[in-house]
């Protein structure tokens, strides 16, 4: 199977992180659709089941996990990757919806603790719906591999962020102490002293 989703761009805010994804044409829309695709992924993620799922039927996505949107699975199982990390705090839910006028194409919005995890969060899932839908042949995704790899993305982000923030600090403490200090004459340099027309004296004519 090509690429089963496309992660067309993303939109980042204070509190929400936004997906535009499309789901390739021969592959599954519903989780309906191919029934032991979906297997594969509760067999690898059977925690995604317990997941908060208000906008639907049940109360939880086990209650619609067997007939829903596949960009509906990819969106819990983007918040189940962000649980197993424990950086992601109390993220359980998150909305997918179709987009008008464009086929086959969902927004999925997340709770967006960090954009670095959300993003990889993301990416990952989308891996591991590829696998499950092209057969879930073996070897299957290692979860545990693939939450470290997540975290260490996001651990390694901050220490980025906090040594640029720290030169920054640096560069503005040097710029400010620069133009505090006054100008001096270069050693060495003459400093012409002004000249005056002599007055002259009494009896001089």
């Amino acid at each position: 199977m090509a690429q089963l989703i496309d992660i067309r761009r993303v939109a980042v805010a204070p509190k929400h992180f936004t997906a535009r994804v499309t789901i390739a044409n021969g592959g599954p829309l519903m989780t309906d659709e191919d029934l032991v695709g979906t297997t594969h992924v509760y067999n690898l993620l059977p925690q995604i089941t317990e997941h908060a799922c208000l906008g639907d039927s049940g109360e939880t996505f086990r209650d619609v996990m067997g007939s829903t949107e596949v960009a509906h699975l990819l969106e819990h199982v983007t918040i189940e990757l962000m649980a197993q990390t424990g950086l992601g705090g109390d993220v359980s839910c998150g909305r997918t919806w179709e987009v008008t006028g464009e086929p086959r194409t969902y927004d999925v919005q997340l709770a967006c603790p960090d954009d670095v995890l959300v993003a990889s969060a993301l990416s990952s899932a989308a891996w591991i719906l590829q696998w499950a839908y092209s057969g879930g042949a073996d070897p299957k995704p290692d979860v545990a591999a693939i939450v470290s790899g997540i975290r260490e993305l996001v651990e390694n982000a901050e220490q980025i962020a906090e040594r640029e923030d720290a030169e920054d600090a640096e560069d503005a403490d040097t710029r400010e102490e620069d133009a505090d200090e006054p100008a001096h004459a270069t050693v060495g340099e003459q400093v012409e002293e002004p000249q005056t027309d002599a007055v002259p004296g009494e009896g001089e004519a």
